[in-house]
């Protein structure tokens, strides 16, 4: 019988492989911190006439895109980060790692939880620079230092659980080009049909529809009211809500999935 100790040592031994493997390709990681900046400056400077749109800071609470899209460039930085969860397994798989951990005297569990907490520890880092961005623009956060800490576990936490659905698919088709081309089509399309990027009155009609039942839009919900106004307990309990059922979802399946991939 494992001990708790002994777990949580092999979990933070996978985890700290993980960490040193991306500070081991300075490209990577360079790249990863720098595209949430592209996506903050263009997209904010590209679409800052959004709001002038009559009704806009009636509905939102703010007269600039630029602190409305805060959040919607930390979700998609989330869902990027999540979706090279799933390219990582899949080169663990080509390189023969996973065959290792066949063999390895390693609680199976132990792979799988060190490798989603190093996911949610770069998502931390990326949210961190892109908060640092927004304060140098301007953008203040209504709901003070607590708030700010919430919108990162917000993030962490929405990204581990997303990841889920990459890692899924990385293990599934043992191939990054297949796991890329069907993160993006699952993942993206949600981002805009979300109350991420327009609040959801100035949404067509079936874009409202659909963004009432996507998860990304409970998240993005509460990061705006965090952001822009202060807290609302109804929409953090939403959130959380959404977290806890998409993370039991997909991390149920991964870890089936991963289960069968080193017994195979």
């Amino acid at each position: 019988m494992m001990s708790l100790s002994n777990y949580i040592s092999e979990v933070n031994g996978v985890f700290g492989r993980w960490i040193r493997k991306t500070l081991r390709r300075p490209p990577f990681l360079f790249f990863s911190l720098v595209q949430p900046i592209v996506w903050f400056v263009l997209f904010t400077q590209a679409f800052a006439r959004i709001a002038d749109i009559p009704g806009f800071q009636q509905t939102t609470g703010t007269s600039s895109y630029l602190t409305f899209f805060s959040a919607a460039v930390i979700i998609q930085t989330v869902l990027g980060s999540a979706m090279q969860s799933g390219i990582g397994m899949v080169t663990d798989v080509e390189s023969g790692y996973l065959d290792k951990m066949r063999v390895a005297p390693i609680h199976r569990s132990s792979i799988l939880m060190g490798k989603v907490l190093s996911d949610g520890f770069r998502i931390l880092l990326q949210t961190s620079v892109i908060i640092v961005l927004a304060f140098a623009f301007g953008v203040t956060v209504a709901s003070g230092v607590v708030g700010l800490a919430i919108v990162f576990l917000l993030a962490a936490g929405f990204g581990i659980a997303w990841s889920g659905i990459s890692t899924f698919i990385g293990l599934a088709t043992r191939n990054s080009e297949a796991t890329l081309m069907i993160s993006i089509l699952t993942t993206f399309p949600l981002l805009f049909l979300s109350t991420a990027v327009m609040p959801q009155t100035l949404l067509p009609p079936w874009v409202q529809s659909v963004s009432t039942y996507n998860p990304v839009s409970y998240i993005a919900d509460a990061m705006h009211d965090l952001i822009i106004t202060g807290f609302d307990w109804t929409r953090l309990g939403y959130a959380l809500v959404t977290i806890i059922g998409v993370g039991a979802v997909t991390l149920s399946a991964t870890t089936a999935m991963f289960k069968r991939a080193v017994r195979g």
